[in-house]
């Protein structure tokens, strides 16, 4: 996987994410409706954003992590990373709830998908969303990705009553 560490789209500028940033993600990462569906916790403290910040550790040949800001004025928005495994990455995105139904997501994950689409080692791009998440699946679609099927009992989605194993559909472009 060869992407840049930085890029921009029309309205957005993708960065490595910084220390500095830990305020601002942790303003959607604590943010209950924005976690719902997520397969990791809500943030109940910055220090979770932190601890969840130096887990992630330093650069890393197989994964990449964006901060997404907006291009006029630098305001951080949310996050994007890609992961390789071989031949294929999958793809994943949040963005902060004021920032939703603009358009941002999936102006963001159409310039994803043509960054890999144009890596020769790059044959499988995917990802998956709970399949209540009707506009994260539409974002994949806006990105080119065509829904493969559903996977059952795919994920766990902790901020659910229960922590219950839930439905994802998968999404790819080969």
């Amino acid at each position: 996987m060869n992407l840049p560490s930085q890029f921009n789209t029309k309205r957005l500028h993708l960065r490595p994410r910084q220390r500095s940033d830990l305020p601002s993600i942790f303003a959607y990462a604590g943010d209950p409706e924005v976690t719902r569906l997520m397969d990791w916790p809500t943030h109940t403290s910055i220090s979770d954003t932190e601890a969840h910040f130096n887990a992630s550790g330093g650069p890393r040949e197989d994964e990449i992590t964006w901060a997404v800001t907006l291009s006029s004025n630098g305001t951080l928005i949310g996050s994007a990373a890609c992961s390789a495994e071989g031949h294929k990455v999958s793809m994943g995105y949040v963005l902060a709830k004021d920032y939703w139904g603009q358009g941002y997501a999936s102006e963001m994950a159409q310039e994803i998908v043509a960054l890999l689409s144009a890596d020769s080692s790059v044959a499988r791009i995917w990802a998956t969303c709970d399949t209540e998440n009707l506009a994260s699946a539409k974002v994949l679609e806006n990105a080119g990705l065509v829904r493969e099927g559903v996977l059952r009992n795919w994920a766990i989605r902790p901020n659910l009553p229960g922590a219950p194993v839930r439905d994802c559909f998968v999404y790819a472009k080969v």
